[in-house]
């Protein structure tokens, strides 16, 4: 109606064009618009709209022969000038459409059929009969002869030897094209599902007209589609859509009226998301000869987990560089996915992103995608390994690099409740390159970065893990809606529409790399502390080496001038969170929490396999935060106990920190971790043998021997701590050769180190209190509380053996209350009238003229 009325020419797919008295024909449309144009496609949407209606019919008709006539004239034969007005299947696109139009113009008036369209139709019925303008061996020659074949049908009645001539021409043709686009396993080659579908479309339509024409092919056209079946039914996504690989554009089946293509039971439930039909006996299909591994955990239920492996390239056509690509989609939601088509216009820019390999799950080679198609399509392979009860194990090859072989495992195993996945990727070459592993991911997923995996959550709740671990040191970033240099991170859901999608990229370099990849749906590689709510404060500091990090500053003046970093202790595998942290936000200063979460377990903040990126982008941070609080290194205090004591020496000397509060410490890293954690040693030092404890021993002490005078140390750790003889104390006789000031250690006496933090909170709490007041003063650890109802305050305080205290209780500015030196830990000061008090303790370790004291925070009574 909007060209009866406006000359306008509307689509589902373009924006509105005028007609322009003919003029669109020589307009520089994008590729896939002129094949809409010059093909007449357009006209399907008027064959039951004005065509049909009476009030219309007869005044369309003469419009549409008029626009008929127009394109001819201006195109009486094929032109380098307009490539598409006889591009191969736009002609054949050109002839469907016009038959179908004659169809209803004979109907209004014949007169208008007679004089434009039968000598057109006729023509264009010639043209794709000849030899010389067929595409042989890809589906645009098959649109061709299935547009001869139904014309020969149709004019079969007109009398003449053309018909039944084009109607063999067309057959042979047909018989040869499908023949060898489809694998043995049924698969047709030109790489994506919905062409599949839409060849099998037409090998359906050819059999029936076989069949009724008891040609000699009806036989091989009806074993054909009942092989193309199990492979189309398959590649479903559980609700009834195909996976946005190479050129698949995602539409429902049954919506796109494509259920009829197949009759079976099995396609009518897979199309139809469990509605109609049976379900299929098995749920996964390991194709070798076509390049495919399709697995669902369950059939019939539309939020079932689904995965797509590909290691094909069968041809071509409609090829993207996807090799090894994995897509993997669960509760209705897309995980690992894939861009989607953009167009046919291969100058656009997204369009050749659509095409390469950052769009694909895959592998980048020293930052240049592999091209779309090249002659090693024997270079792509896939291999079943193993097939279980419970899964299956599949390897996909990929050799069409320069100077590297990529080899992607992909193990899948039925879970009790959800299935998981794990990928080994293999990487070989004879010389270094730089690599990236891409990983796209669904528009509807928020994902947490860590430095070896991420997280992904939908609406907070968590949905999926991907945790890797490899032979050389990587890096991982992420981005979103990337324009230039390149385009990165996009989604096309449709054609020509292009929405900002993540991808996180894993970036390393080397000869011979393995990468060890767990991907999780539940019983998660990382414990949820959600990190990726807004309300969490959490923060991202990007870099070579991004990190997770949490700011908060004090809340006064003081409080603001000060400022402590505090390091985390080992905690169980992909448990990555902070220590201490009530305890510091019970003092008045600015604190950084940063997350260890490197490897499994940690690196100690410092090193991936003997690169020490980690510990620079660490350092990159604090002084970040130093600069941008207007505060100076000698401001900070590092802080935390074991392996985050360990790093609060390394970073607090590195800096140079003011001051390092620390608790059990390791100072022999590689000696700790090569008994309990083996996987640590691995991770930092790159191997597990005596030269990589040894280099790991090293760390600290290279750290210590370059720590200034300025850097004061104070140490926890108990009597019974393995911790004092093995770490503490060769760290101290070090230092003290060295260092003017040596560190100063307290060592409490039934203290083991599984007891460390209940204690080293206070000492830690005690320290930050002195720092801030800006005294220069020691605290040993202590708790002071207030018994309201007695009007008493209770003060304990955790000495070494043999230490004499004395404390002076003070309300305002007035000693109240003594208490002389003993060894009494614990005090508490009866009958105090209201008000503000704070306890003065002095220690002495046998020589009162060496006395030191430190002074607690304020406490209230009411």
């Amino acid at each position: 109606m909007n060209f009866v009325e406006n000359h306008t020419i509307s689509s589902p797919s373009f924006a509105d064009v005028k007609y322009d008295n003919g003029g669109i024909w020589s307009k520089p449309f994008p590729r896939s618009q002129q094949r809409y144009l010059h093909g007449f496609i357009f006209f399907v949407d008027w064959f039951e709209t004005v065509l049909t209606a009476k009030e219309t019919a007869h005044q369309a008709a003469t419009m549409a022969v008029d626009l008929v006539r127009d394109w001819e004239e201006l195109h009486p034969k094929p032109s380098d000038v307009e490539p598409m007005a006889y591009h191969d299947e736009t002609t054949a696109q050109r002839l469907l459409n016009l038959m179908s139009l004659q169809i209803r113009v004979r109907i209004i008036d014949p007169d208008l059929d007679k004089q434009v369209l039968e000598p057109l139709i006729s023509s264009t019925a010639d043209l794709l009969a000849r030899d010389d303008f067929h595409s042989a061996g890809n589906n645009h020659g098959m649109f061709q002869d299935l547009a001869l074949l139904y014309w020969s049908i149709l004019s079969a009645s007109d009398g003449g030897d053309r018909p039944e001539t084009y109607f063999n021409i067309a057959m042979l043709r047909l018989r040869a094209y499908f023949s060898e686009c489809f694998t043995e396993d049924g698969v047709h080659v030109e790489n994506t599902p919905t062409y599949h579908l839409m060849v099998s479309r037409q090998v359906a339509n050819v059999q029936r007209i076989a069949s009724i024409a008891n040609h000699a092919d009806a036989a091989f056209y009806a074993q054909l589609i009942s092989r193309a079946e199990r492979y189309a039914t398959h590649a479903l996504m559980p609700d009834g859509i195909y996976p946005p690989v190479s050129d698949t554009q995602q539409i429902p089946v049954n919506r796109a009226g494509m259920h009829r293509v197949f009759t079976s039971p099995e396609f009518a439930y897979a199309s139809s998301a469990g509605a109609h039909g049976r379900p299929p006996q098995e749920r996964w299909l390991v194709l070798p000869e076509s390049g495919y591994a399709v697995y669902r955990d369950q059939w019939g239920h539309v939020g079932a987990t689904y995965a797509f492996f590909s290691a094909a390239y069968n041809a071509d056509y409609h090829k993207h560089s996807d090799d090894l690509s994995f897509f993997l989609r669960s509760k209705e939601i897309d995980l690992l996915s894939e861009s989607g088509p953009f167009s046919y216009d291969y100058k656009d820019p997204f369009s050749r992103y659509a095409y390469s390999q950052y769009a694909h799950n895959s592998l980048v080679v020293d930052g240049a995608s592999l091209p779309r198609t090249d002659d090693k399509k024997d270079q792509v392979t896939l291999e079943l390994v193993e097939e279980r009860s419970d899964g299956f194990v599949v390897v996909g090859k990929n050799a069409r690099y320069e100077d590297v072989v990529h080899q992607r495992t992909v193990s899948v195993t039925d879970g009790s409740e959800v299935p998981s996945f794990d990928l080994e990727d293999s990487v070989s070459s004879s010389t270094e390159h730089q690599y990236e592993l891409l990983w796209n991911l669904g528009t509807e997923v928020q994902v947490t970065l860590h430095g070896q995996g991420f997280e992904l959550f939908h609406e907070n709740k968590k949905v999926m893990d991907l945790m890797f671990s490899a032979t050389v040191p990587t890096s991982i970033s992420l981005h979103e809606g990337v324009e230039k240099p390149k385009p990165l991170g996009w989604r096309f859901p449709k054609f020509g529409e292009a929405v900002p999608a993540k991808v996180v990229v894993v970036k390393f370099s080397g000869t011979n790399v393995k990468i060890a990849t767990k991907i999780r749906l539940s019983d998660f590689n990382y414990t949820d502390r959600n990190l990726s709510l807004p309300a969490s404060g959490w923060s991202r500091h990007d870099g070579p080496i991004p990190l997770n990090y949490l700011f908060s500053q004090g809340s006064s003046q003081a409080g603001r001038k000060r400022l402590v970093v505090i390091f985390t202790a080992i905690h169980n595998p992909g448990d990555f969170t902070y220590n201490y942290k009530s305890t510091v936000d019970d003092v008045d200063i600015s604190a950084l929490y940063i997350l260890d979460d490197f490897g499994d377990q940690g690196a100690y903040y410092h090193s991936d396999h003997r690169s020490t990126d980690i510990f620079d982008a660490v350092q990159s941070l604090i002084k970040q935060v130093v600069r941008d609080n207007g505060l100076d290194t000698a401001d900070v205090v590092t802080a935390g106990s074991s392996k985050g004591g360990t790093a609060a020496l390394i970073h607090g000397f590195a800096l140079p920190a003011g001051r390092v509060v620390v608790g059990a410490p390791q100072t022999r890293i590689g000696t700790f971790v090569a008994g309990p954690h083996p996987n640590m040693l691995l991770f930092m030092a790159g191997g597990e043998g005596e030269e990589d404890i040894a280099h790991l021993d090293g760390i600290v002490d290279r750290y210590a021997r370059h720590a200034e005078d300025a850097t004061r140390v104070s140490i926890l750790v108990g009597a019974n701590d393995h911790h004092l003889p093995r770490h503490v104390q060769p760290l101290v006789d070090g230092m003290s050769i060295e260092r003017a000031v040596p560190p100063s250690v307290t060592v409490l006496a039934d203290l083991s180190h599984a007891d460390i933090g209940s204690v080293f909170r206070f000492f830690l709490r005690a320290n930050l209190e002195q720092w801030v007041a800006e005294s220069p003063e020691e605290a040993l650890p202590y708790i002071l509380t207030a018994d309201q109802s007695k009007g008493s305050i209770r003060i304990k305080v955790y000495a070494p053996d043999g230490a004499q205290l004395a404390y002076r209780l003070f309300k305002a500015s007035d000693i109240i209350r003594r208490r002389s030196y003993s060894a009494r830990q614990v005090v508490i000061f009866d009958d105090l009238s209201p008000g503000k008090y704070r306890v003065r303790i002095f220690r002495t370790d046998g020589d009162p003229s060496q006395a030191t004291a430190f002074t607690t925070r304020w406490i209230n009574l009411t």
